[in-house]
């Protein structure tokens, strides 16, 4: 493997991406994106806070939104770990390996822990929150896609392998990885609990906020939520898909929220749990759709992102080329077809 290797013995013990803090410039519009297209519950709300979950989610919170009148960031990113004597023990874990790591007090939460990443993404651990009852199944009340509950998260990067062994030393396994060349990682897909993301890691600029995926339950909450996007306004919101991951994980589609936030609506993706469960290893072909059936990304799913507060933007040594749907509808062009 051309990787950092799992730590199966990590310092503490995370167990899933959990929950996001962005800030937005119109929170009343992103409110109204959020819970009538994804179909996000409001859990509670102030002035300049909006705190939400999705229908399956007992926790308080998967999504929490901030007024601001600056450039919109993303503030946290959230782990859960599963108890509260695991938060000591990362604290003890970061002190040790020189990430500066303190407790603050986050409403809703119980003792939360703040500390930066690899590459300085501001990332936040918790082990509980308030709680409620499940909604699932009082489907009537569902709006827009009815989304279940908080996926994943995907980050732009520097430089893969280096900031996945980050994660790979707390425990996170490897589902999937993408080399260039011989033995160049470009992408990685880390996990945590039994699907094959929690954390993926895309190599351009950054650290920069690429997009976080919420599940939804069937193919035609999708539709449902591009039909309302499309009847309340928001039928620019969508950027990519619907369509095909080429690894084979799960159907989805990317929209961007009234600040420009990417949020990905997928089905649920493949079980991964068993320790023979190797990492899939996938090379980039040049000049290749990587979906296994829709349209490439447009250019903006590759360079336009959510900045990370607080983060300073690193170059790769090389920043590569991507395949995108405007060099895939240029090559489709008679005129192109003809100079081959």
């Amino acid at each position: 493997m051309n990787h950092p290797q799992t730590n199966y013995t990590p310092p503490f013990n995370i167990t899933r991406a959990s929950h996001l803090v962005f800030t937005a410039r119109d929170l009343k519009a992103s409110k109204a994106f959020y819970t009538e297209v994804v179909g996000l519950v409001v859990s509670d709300e102030t002035d300049d806070t909006v705190w939400m979950h999705g229908v399956e989610e007992r926790c308080h919170h998967s999504l929490t939104l901030k007024k601001t009148k600056t450039e919109p960031v993303c503030e946290r990113v959230g782990f859960r770990v599963f108890t509260d004597e695991e938060l000591v023990k990362a604290k003890a874990h970061f002190d040790r390996t020189g990430h500066e790591a303190h407790f603050a007090d986050v409403p809703y939460q119980g003792r939360t822990l703040h500390v930066a990443d690899f590459n300085g993404t501001p990332l936040e651990l918790v082990a509980t929150q308030q709680s409620h009852l499940r909604t699932q199944t009082k489907v009537h009340t569902h709006k827009g896609a009815g989304a279940l509950r908080m996926d994943h998260y995907q980050l732009l990067v520097p430089d893969v392998a280096a900031s996945a062994k980050f994660y790979l030393d707390l425990g996170f396994r490897v589902s999937d990885y993408t080399v260039f060349g011989e033995d160049k990682v470009v992408a990685i897909f880390m996990y945590r609990k039994n699907n094959p993301h929690d954390m993926v890691l895309l190599q351009r600029s950054g650290p920069r906020f690429h997009h976080y995926g919420y599940i939804v339950q069937e193919m035609h909450h999708v539709v449902r939520a591009l039909d309302i996007a499309g009847n309340l306004g928001f039928g620019d919101s969508l950027e990519h898909g619907p369509g095909r991951h080429g690894s084979g994980h799960s159907y989805y589609v990317y929209l961007r929220d009234p600040d420009g936030h990417r949020v990905e609506l997928l089905l649920p993706a493949t079980q991964i749990i068993d320790i023979d469960d190797e990492p899939m290893r996938f090379t980039v072909t040049p000049g290749r759709n990587t979906n296994l059936w829709g349209l490439p990304p447009p250019r903006s799913w590759f360079e336009e992102t959510t900045p990370l507060a607080g983060a300073r933007i690193v170059k790769p040594a090389v920043e590569g080329e991507p395949f995108s749907l405007e060099k895939y509808l240029f090559a489709k062009r008679p005129e192109a077809a003809a100079a081959e």
